[in-house]
């Protein structure tokens, strides 16, 4: 399918790739993002990016000067995605998987800046998403914070980082410390296909307790690391190993890590680097937390993605002590507005039953009046309506209240939402809200 979508100043055209295009894909991305992989071929670039969800933007005319005649035009905007999961709130407390968009590698050319290239092709990704039918929600990880909120998308979650000293003691209540001296922990190097299959094992079950959890696609779990650990472009480093711990013979949590060597003054100081870390139950994060503040040769340990009411943090005395910065995390945005907020749970209690009218530029048939009917139990029912509006909202608040990791209420003085029946907002914002912080989303 081909699709030309006018902008401002230049008429882009939309087209499906496929490995022929490939050579044009690497091109423009090692153009807008600067960063070159050693070593990194065509080969490598097609397991890591998913052809199917995979379209480019080609401009209209020949070739500029510069360019060689008789080429194939290059590309002036790419995007890719991938079918994840998502660990949402579910009824009566519970936890659901949903399934979510993940898009990536959203590229403009430096030629094509400032001319609506971006909205054509953002516009271009949503459309293909709702027509496709197999998500109601997508997410992604935004390189600059200001871009994505105009499209429709809502910072979702919060990432803190934490570093700390080797050796940390990590005080947690007796009855808990003793359930984790009880959990076994053993480090693998993440370099086969045993290795991967236990790690996407470890991966899914812990998504499964873990609010915010986004869960990789089964189609790549074996070469996902493939292209985040390329040889060449490790260098000096380490590969990445994996932490696995097991409760009752059961896996119950990972880490993937890597360390980094360094001495100074004759001393060891290596660094660490935690990139992922899951856990089943605060037992399994308590015995793995242990072992990575306490690796043989290092001085300081860097937890990433980490929630904000991380335990790890508090296990250490807060988050002062391990010097917390905290960033954004997963962006999400209803695609599907009735769809996505049937497909979540609510907190139990009161029933909730009121009218949204929902804003929405991008997505027009999100736009109107839906009836929201919670029941007592957290489950919740869509309808469209043409009743008077008990809240209005931009659809890009729905989406940073989607995992509770903010409130509708904020929304209010954030991004516009407006109370047309008094008490509205506060009872939706609390059937909205769950027990623990969602965690930061892997990176994708």
């Amino acid at each position: 399918m081909v699709k030309t979508v006018p902008v401002s100043t230049t008429d882009v055209t939309f087209i499906d790739l496929t490995s022929e295009d490939l050579a044009r894909v690497r091109d423009l991305t090692e153009t807008v993002w600067f960063s070159v992989t050693p070593g990194k071929s065509l080969q490598d670039l097609d397991d890591e990016v998913d052809l199917r969800h995979a379209r480019g933007a080609v401009r209209a005319g020949g070739p500029l000067p510069g360019e060689a005649e008789g080429a194939a035009t290059p590309l002036m905007a790419f995007y890719s995605a991938f079918d994840m999961g998502l660990t949402a709130p579910g009824p009566a407390g519970e936890l659901q998987r949903v399934p979510m968009d993940g898009l990536t590698f959203v590229s403009v050319h430096p030629d094509a800046r400032r001319r609506g290239v971006l909205r054509a092709m953002m516009t271009d990704h949503l459309h293909r998403v709702h027509d496709r039918g197999e998500c109601a929600v997508a997410g992604l990880h935004a390189s600059e914070s200001a871009i994505y909120g105009r499209f429709g998308y809502g910072c979702a979650s919060v990432e803190a980082k934490l570093t700390l000293g080797r050796g940390t003691e990590l005080k947690a209540p007796a009855a808990l410390a003793a359930e984790a001296d009880a959990v076994t922990t053993h480090v693998v190097t993440l370099d086969g296909e045993p290795a991967l299959a236990v790690l996407h094992e470890a991966h899914l079950a812990c998504a499964g307790t873990t609010l915010g959890t986004v869960t990789r696609p089964e189609a790549l779990a074996q070469r996902w690391f493939a292209f985040t650990d390329h040889p060449k472009a490790r260098g000096s480093k380490e590969p990445q190993r994996l932490l696995l711990a097991r409760r009752d013979g059961q896996v119950s949590g990972y880490a993937v890590f890597r360390r980094e060597s360094r001495w100074e003054a004759g001393s060891p100081a290596g660094e660490v680097s935690v990139a992922e870390l899951g856990a089943r139950d605060d037992a399994t994060l308590l015995a793995l937390a242990r072992r990575l503040v306490d690796l043989d040769l290092t001085a300081r340990t860097t937890f990433w993605s980490r929630p904000v009411d991380d335990p790890v943090a508090w296990w250490s005395g807060g988050p002062r002590g391990g010097g917390m910065q905290l960033f954004d995390a997963l962006w999400i945005r209803l695609v599907d507005v009735p769809r996505a907020l049937a497909e979540r749970g609510y907190a139990c209690g009161a029933p909730v039953d009121l009218v949204l009218e929902v804003t929405d530029e991008v997505c027009p048939w999100n736009s109107g009046r839906w009836r929201l009917q919670i029941d007592g139990d957290g489950r919740a029912e869509v309808s469209g309506t043409g009743a008077e509006p008990d809240v209005v909202t931009p659809v890009a608040a729905l989406g940073a209240a989607y995992l509770s990791g903010r409130t509708l209420l904020s929304q209010v003085s954030t991004l516009g939402v407006t109370e047309r029946a008094p008490g509205a907002v506060r009872a939706l914002s609390r059937a909205m809200r769950a027990d623990r912080e969602p965690v930061p989303a892997i990176g994708f």
